[in-house]
């Protein structure tokens, strides 16, 4: 990982009229090379001889179609884990970015193009060109890995023709040697057939193959498996099982194998400028391109006198944009703002700035609200007190409703945050999926609570 590193700058109170510009005290580009992959003349000739046989047994079995004269429609094929998706006072706002496209241009090395006449994809010396588009999760790629966290799921419905499993996930480089990744083949409706590649061990769908899958169905859970040098999902359409004609969903004036046409229901532009999270810290979070480093380091209360990190994490930066930081007390007086100018334009990016409280700073929530393309995001700490959070509902913990004014804490639960148990009566609290307490996070269940545990709380010393 390369960072650009930049000297501390002690924050002094502005006045209110002023625009100062600062720039952050740490960040950078995340990983210049991003995710990628890398699959051998060999590879796909092993491919094509399992999808071939694989043919032969589902037809007798009846359970290949002949295909149907239809356009594929693909939707989106992550999400954010199901229990996750109505929350929406989680740290991440966004989830993911792209690394790489299509490589166009059948040329290497270095000769590249992408459907939209960039350079967003790669080639190898050895001969490969990209096939096909990579999706990586972002920030905390191998935090979101280990908890769940982005879910890979069918683009389109179809029948599950190849899966491979339990092979390790967390590559983190190109391999020296053979080593096979945990995928999903699905067949379309037209008899195209789409790849779901480098998937979490012991993560995919139950299904076998032969069974048919939904648009929008779990298949897995998005890792690092085979040839990869960090979470990501390769996805990967071919025109049939022979694999004789590579799809580019993405349509556009340089795409020489489909054009025009898109493969996708509704196509995301070019570059999707998002600020995928705001954040507070107690040290500056760390970013490595292995797993075993990273670090979150993520804090919601803190006391007078503490440094507080604040950061934001940036999916397509663009060169040019200017980016509005401001502070908050509880009483909704600001208590500083600066401007950020952003320089160059990233495929991901995180910068973090930070201030110091005054030894006796007011009591209660602030917030960080950052402005980023015309869009206000923002995050809540507390000062004096633990930022906490209320569970008076019936049913599921990992359900906003039940929560006091929907709001539910960031899982794992964060240090600095109470999560107070009020349920009682006819009331229950149902923990229906293992929840973590990182260290510095507290659990109070008030006296008479009714609680049931169908899975563990996890509480880390």
């Amino acid at each position: 990982m390369k960072t650009t590193l930049l000297l501390p700058v002690l924050l002094w109170a502005v006045a209110a009229s002023a625009q100062p510009l600062r720039q952050p005290d740490g960040g950078g580009i995340y990983r210049p090379e991003e995710a990628a992959d890398e699959f051998s003349e060999a590879d796909y000739n092993y491919m094509r001889s399992v999808l071939a046989a694989n043919k032969l047994q589902l037809q007798k079995q009846g359970k290949w179609a002949a295909p149907l004269p239809q356009v594929t429609a693909f939707q989106w094929p992550t999400r954010l884990r199901t229990n996750l998706l109505g929350n929406q006072n989680a740290s991440y706002l966004g989830y993911y970015g792209i690394s790489n496209y299509i490589d166009q241009n059948t040329a290497f090395p270095n000769q590249l193009l992408d459907y939209n006449c960039g350079n967003r994809t790669y080639d190898l010396s050895g001969g490969y060109n990209h096939r096909g588009t990579d999706i990586f999760s972002w920030p905390f790629p191998w935090t979101k890995m280990e908890n769940n966290e982005v879910e890979i799921i069918a683009a389109a419905a179809g029948t599950i023709i190849a899966k491979f499993d339990g092979n390790p996930d967390q590559n983190c480089a190109f391999c020296t040697s053979a080593c096979n990744w945990n995928a999903v083949y699905v067949r379309q409706a037209d008899g195209s057939v789409a790849w779901y590649g480098h998937l979490k061990s012991g993560s995919l769908t139950s299904k076998a193959i032969g069974a048919s899958v939904l648009a929008g169905e779990y298949l897995g859970v998005m890792g690092s498996s085979g040839n990869s040098t960090g979470p990501h999902l390769h996805f990967e359409v071919w025109e049939t099982e022979a694999l004789a004609k590579l799809v580019d969903p993405w349509a556009g004036s340089c795409n020489t194998l489909n054009g025009t046409t898109s493969w996708w229901a509704s196509q995301q532009p070019y570059r999707v400028s998002t600020l995928n999270a705001v954040m507070t810290h107690g040290t500056a979070p760390v970013h490595t391109q292995c797993a075993g480093g990273e670090r979150v380091n993520e804090k919601k209360s803190f006391r007078g006198g503490d440094t507080v990190f604040l950061g934001t994490y940036y999916r397509d930066q663009l060169q040019g944009q200017t980016v509005l930081h401001e502070i908050y007390m509880p009483n909704n007086t600001r208590y500083t703002f600066w401007n950020q100018s952003l320089t160059s334009t990233f495929n991901a990016s995180w910068w973090y700035y930070y201030i110091i409280l005054p030894s006796n700073p007011m009591v209660g929530e602030w917030r960080y609200d950052v402005t980023h393309n015309g869009v206000l995001s923002r995050t809540r700490f507390a000062v004096g007190q633990p930022m906490q959070f209320t569970f008076n509902g019936n049913g599921s913990f990992q359900n906003p409703a039940n929560w006091s004014g929907s709001r539910m804490p960031s899982l794992p639960v964060p240090n600095g945050v109470e999560v107070v148990i009020n349920s009682a009566g006819a009331n229950q609290c149902v923990v229906d999926a293992p929840v973590r307490f990182l260290k510095g996070a507290r659990l109070t269940i008030s006296s008479g609570a009714n609680v049931r545990f169908q899975h563990n709380l996890v509480l880390e010393q």
